[in-house]
């Protein structure tokens, strides 16, 4: 259990890297030394459980994450695209890397109760790092425009921090806000109450509408489950001075919260989406397969085919699993949160209303199946299953 504790560690602090390093395979494979870790952290804490003859005893969730990466490498092999063997093997790395990060459960899952309260700790100063590194990158290099040609957008006055997208980093800032803010209702503690504040108004700089969202809706569900309802008045409050005092500066499209240009940028990829679940409604496409069948149906231009890093999913997770492993997919994906959500909707809710946000962010980007999104959520996930 040593190494497994120790390369869990390495991982953690790999975490704040996010996009910081990524390694081109050719193709538009792409892979980060946290995928690469996780990877070897999942398969041997598995090869352990063989050679001890030990029983994974979590099978209220291994049995739907087995059902659903069934499915997603059947809609694969059975996939009416013209794939070639490198695209299947691509799309193929990225059902397998989500299962690893899926399996990260089962390995925090194992750790003992004095190791899961290091792991608290940890992830106090593994997601104040990542808060510190978006300050600094907000008043330091304000514009994602000089990366633009390898494949980021052009956010301009916008935190985005070590993830590169202020949507996802967003995303990421309220998941960090709820996890402080179940530690501070139980501790009272200074420092976590000003981690707290810097969290919220990194939120707020991200000037992401997703995230905005997320933020009011899965904390207000927080503060009801812990009967704080005062909190959520004091959210809305601030929210509403925080819209106040930036409406000055609307008239810049990238931090005007109500720019036109994303949504129906956001629109054109749910129609996408759309049709091809009309073309293969029962299997899909094949899991991420999706850029593949962008070409195959005319919907994606062929000289960008490596361009953009949103190329390869929908910006809504559910249109996306519905397109990629079909009706069948989707079910046993829906199959797999709502044994999740049974088994944490009485005690956990801190875990709860985290799930529900990232639902709530997954209808505006692909957030359920950003590594780094789900990396956090599984291990939150899995700190609070024996509590």
């Amino acid at each position: 259990m040593g190494i497994l504790k120790k390369l869990f560690i390495f991982s953690l602090f790999l975490f704040p890297l996010g996009e910081l390093i990524r390694i081109n395979l050719g193709n538009g494979f792409v892979v980060k030394p946290l995928d690469i870790t996780v990877g070897i952290l999942v398969f041997l804490w598995l090869g352990i459980k063989i050679i001890k003859k030990q029983r994974i005893v979590q099978t209220n969730i291994l049995l739907p994450i087995a059902l659903f990466a069934a499915s997603g490498l059947f809609s694969l092999i059975a996939s009416n695209l013209h794939l070639s063997l490198s695209e299947f093997f691509i799309s193929f790395s990225y059902l397998l890397r989500w299962v690893v990060y899926s399996g990260i459960f089962f390995v925090v899952n194992d750790f003992d109760k004095e190791f899961k309260n290091k792991i608290s700790n940890l992830l106090i100063i593994i997601g104040s790092l990542i808060v510190g590194l978006g300050y600094i990158q907000y008043f330091f290099y304000p514009s994602l425009k000089g990366l633009f040609y390898l494949g980021w957008d052009e956010h301009m006055y916008r935190m985005f921090s070590v993830f590169f997208d202020p949507n996802f980093a967003g995303a990421f800032f309220v998941l960090y806000f709820l996890f402080l803010t179940s530690l501070f209702l139980r501790k009272k503690s200074v420092p976590i109450g000003l981690l707290l504040i810097l969290t919220l108004g990194a939120v707020f700089l991200t000037f992401s509408r997703s995230a905005l969202i997320m933020l009011i809706s899965s904390s207000s569900l927080f503060f009801m489950l812990m009967n704080r309802k005062i909190w959520i008045a004091l959210l809305l409050g601030i929210t509403f001075l925080v819209l106040l005092a930036s409406s000055r500066y609307f008239n810049i499209e990238n931090i005007n919260f109500f720019r036109i240009v994303s949504s129906e940028a956001r629109l054109k990829t749910a129609e996408k989406a759309m049709e091809i679940i009309e073309k293969y409604p029962i299997f899909g496409v094949g899991f991420n397969a999706y850029r593949y069948a962008k070409l195959d149906n005319n919907l994606r231009n062929d000289k960008l085919k490596t361009a953009s890093h949103a190329d390869a999913g929908a910006d809504n997770s559910f249109l996306f699993v519905m397109a990629t492993t079909g009706i069948v997919g989707f079910i046993l994906y829906l199959f797999l949160w709502f044994r999740i959500l049974n088994l944490n909707v009485k005690h956990n809710s801190l875990v709860l209303s985290s799930v529900i946000g990232v639902f709530v962010s997954s209808l505006f980007i692909n957030s359920l199946f950003y590594s780094l999104i789900t990396m956090w959520l599984w291990i939150i996930i899995a700190l609070r299953e024996n509590k």
